[in-house]
């Protein structure tokens, strides 16, 4: 058997137990409104990892992007539910999916970081657009993941809306204080 092949079957072998752990954390990690885990478990959970990709060492290991936390807790719910998601998809390409499979199905409900609009779900599509990206890959267009959430049209409506009528009141707003100015 040429290392091709071995790598190829060792690749088919991994996969057949390796995919389902994949789609079924997939879909717990979205399920009840769960967009990641609490800063302090996402952190050991991802320390478990970053070290194989050291960039000081030569390793064979792509980038592993770090958890959206500390400062970049901030960031909306979509895109830490990405980050973790394809936090997730690295291990499964990487083959560390059964150790992240169980860290994983440790946590408890109170370990994870809800959000408000359970229906934006992220497909595994979507998640390997995400990897690719980290692997450098670019696509055109931009690949955006607010472009592909279910309510994204309805919440950018409402966005538009609210903008629109703070416009209007801050348009009020300045001329009464130019007035109250003027007055003096």
């Amino acid at each position: 058997m040429t290392p091709e092949e071995k790598k190829a079957y060792k690749w088919k072998c991994y996969d057949e137990t390796a995919k389902p752990k994949l789609l079924e954390l997939i879909k717990h990690c979205q399920n009840g409104g769960r967009i990641c885990p609490l800063p302090q478990h996402w952190n050991k959970i991802y320390h478990a990892y970053s070290w194989h990709t050291d960039r000081h060492k030569f390793t064979k290991f792509p980038p592993l992007k770090i958890p959206l936390i500390l400062g970049a807790w901030n960031a909306n719910d979509i895109d830490k539910r990405q980050r973790f998601l394809t936090q997730v998809y690295w291990c499964y390409e990487n083959y560390f999916m059964d150790t992240m499979y169980d860290k994983i199905m440790r946590l408890t409900d109170d370990d994870w970081c809800l959000e408000c609009f359970p229906e934006d779900k992220i497909s595994l599509e979507l998640i390997k657009k995400e990897y690719a990206r980290w692997l450098g890959v670019n696509y055109h267009p931009e690949h955006n993941i607010w472009n592909h959430c279910t309510d994204h049209h309805k919440k950018q409506k409402k966005i538009q809306r609210a903008e629109e009528i703070y416009d209007e009141r801050s348009h009020i707003l300045d001329d009464e204080s130019t007035a109250s100015i003027n007055r003096r």
